[in-house]
């Protein structure tokens, strides 16, 4: 099986190599005067000091349903060995954004569901799952769901949406990133310089392990193995394998304290990459993507997309907060039209007016958007639109609008016919709800380096990847049952089998399905969802026909929790 995470990698690399001849040049996305250009329509000569208001860090984003974010403190991580850089004390912590039932105190729960987000992913990308989760629960019983923000999240700026949300204003939030507005008397400082934050190259795999092991060390160590489940979204199913084959210095290994593994369109590679690829560097397909070294001693510190660059996560935590608001007002807003241009190929005065939905939506549905790890199925476009090749598709054909003085606006998801699978404001919400988002400004370049190292999970005791920390030796010992589910990314379900052929090849003793083997589903289930597109079965919810996710994995952690339930405090 392919290593998908080395991939969506190499996929965000492709973006500046490829381009349309009727669309933007390089240098028009990073225009000095671009920041003035932005500033919209509610940004003009006279700045704007908005007071700093903050989202509450419990919340109801549905009913029934309570957000928690709670901080653990994580592994203290080796300073850079070129520059002898260290963490800052404030960023070894991990972001917990803990899905619950909306009492108090909260309810002891039957399990655990541990989610680690993918590339580029926030804890918030697996909003409508975690929702769906919570609301159905387990013949009755109590769930939560602990969704995972890297330690990297605590780098971003977000003071600007904070207040956006707070005072329900999107353009408080336009003109703090993209004009000369300040919050509280402080204006926004840019974004994080690579050279400022070079302790994130040791900020990989060994780490993250590290960091996750002490969220999971909260749940009582005689009910792990009953009802803790780690699940994984695309590059967060990769990690998800190499934890439960990863034995720690004390002989534990990870997967001693998991009932079961849940995998969402992603898998670990099947054989580890070299180590001359993995210190120097390799350019699979054509395209660059550093090794260790080029990470520790130069500016790649984390990944971002060139051609859109940091800012694009901002513009998207701002669309997502007026298509909440205003989801049929038309705002004019040169730079987001000028990064729908860049994925359309389009110049931007070819970009035609969009309500704020639908401005959302065609950065991610399955019919525009050029990249497969940002799609999902979100509805249809109302007004004209033609069908053209698509460079940063590889070629494929995809639509665009075609009449640029012609406004637009959306047909939603659960609108279609046929139905389609994420509602629009189920998108926005994993941006713009609370204090987190579904985006990772500063994703660590080093940890799908560190991915690709371990692939197969079964790397040797003396080898070049344990002289380094990655301790993913056990692949062949994993004994929790498996849950296996192919969307759009993954594609064929087939891709799923070289994990059940390296695996244990039963279920392991003191668990429910002790005994089984992999052949049966209770030990290795696979579910066919390929119609699903890479995000939807994180942003779909319960409520969407057709949609087989929250049902799969509840089912699947309702077979092998342990009767009973446990009792985690609220955390503040």
């Amino acid at each position: 099986m392919r290593a998908l995470a080395p991939l969506l990698l190499v996929a965000s690399w492709a973006l500046f190599a490829c381009g349309d001849d009727d669309g933007p040049a390089p240098e028009d996305a990073s225009a000095p005067d671009a920041r003035a250009e932005d500033a919209g329509v509610d940004a003009g000569p006279m700045a704007m000091d908005w007071p700093a208001e903050y989202p509450p860090r419990s919340t109801v984003p549905a009913e029934g349903v309570r957000r928690d974010l709670f901080l653990v403190r994580g592994v203290t991580a080796p300073a850079n060995p070129e520059t002898g850089e260290a963490t800052p004390e404030q960023l070894g912590y991990t972001q917990v954004v803990r899905y619950r039932r909306d009492v108090d105190p909260p309810a002891p729960a039957r399990a655990i569901v541990v989610a680690m987000p993918g590339f580029l992913g926030g804890g918030p990308s697996f909003e409508g799952l975690t929702r769906a989760m919570v609301r159905l629960g387990l013949d009755g019983e109590p769930i939560e769901v602990w969704a995972i923000d890297r330690r990297s999240n605590l780098l971003e700026d977000l003071r600007g949406m904070d207040a956006a949300e707070e005072q329900g204003n999107p353009e408080i939030a336009q003109g703090y990133y993209f004009g000369d507005d300040t919050i509280g008397g402080e204006a926004f400082g840019g974004y994080v310089p690579q050279g400022d934050v070079s302790f994130m190259s040791e900020w990989g795999l060994a780490t993250h392990v590290e960091d996750l092991r002490r969220v999971i060390a909260l749940v009582p160590e005689a009910e792990r193995q009953q009802r803790v489940f780690l699940m994984g979204h695309s590059l967060g199913a990769s990690f998800t394998e190499a934890y439960a084959a990863w034995r720690f210095e004390d002989g534990t290994r990870g997967v001693e304290e998991l009932a079961g593994l849940v995998l969402i369109d992603g898998a670990l590679g099947d054989a580890p990459s070299t180590e001359e690829a993995y210190l120097e560097g390799s350019s699979a397909g054509g395209f660059p993507s550093p090794g260790l070294e080029g990470i520790r001693t130069g500016n790649q510190r984390y990944t971002t997309l060139p051609l859109l660059g940091i800012d694009v996560y901002a513009r998207a935590e701002i669309s997502s907060l007026r298509a909440l608001v205003a989801p049929d007002e038309v705002v004019e807003d040169f730079g987001r039209a000028r990064v729908l241009g860049t994925l359309m190929g389009l110049r931007v005065d070819r970009v035609p007016p969009m309500t704020n939905e639908a401005a959302l939506a065609v950065a991610f549905d399955d019919e525009f958007q050029p990249l497969g790890f940002v799609r999902a199925k979100l509805g249809h476009l109302v007004g004209p639109t033609e069908t053209y090749e698509s460079a940063l598709a590889g070629g494929a054909e995809l639509l665009r609008p075609s009449d640029p003085e012609a406004e637009v606006s959306w047909e939603d998801a659960l609108e279609a016919d046929p139905n389609e699978y994420t509602p629009v404001r189920n998108l926005a919400e994993s941006f713009a709800h609370g204090r987190s988002n579904f985006a990772e400004w500063y994703f660590p370049t080093r940890l799908p380096l560190d991915l690709s190292a371990v692939g197969g999970a079964a790397v040797a005791e003396d080898g070049w990847q344990a002289a380094l920390g990655l301790r993913a030796f056990d692949g062949g010992l994993i004994d929790a049952p498996i849950l296996a589910i192919a969307n759009g990314l993954v594609g064929d379900p087939e891709r799923f089998e070289a994990i059940r052929e390296r695996v244990a090849a039963t279920v392991g003793e003191g668990r429910p399905a002790a005994g089984v083997a992999r052949s049966d589903e209770r030990a290795f289930q696979v579910v066919d969802a390929v119609d699903l597109e890479h995000l939807d079965p994180v942003f779909a919810d319960e409520n969407t026909p057709g949609n087989p996710v929250p049902e799969a994995v509840l089912g699947f952690v309702a077979e092998h929790a342990a009767e009973g339930t446990v009792a985690v405090e609220r955390m503040e």
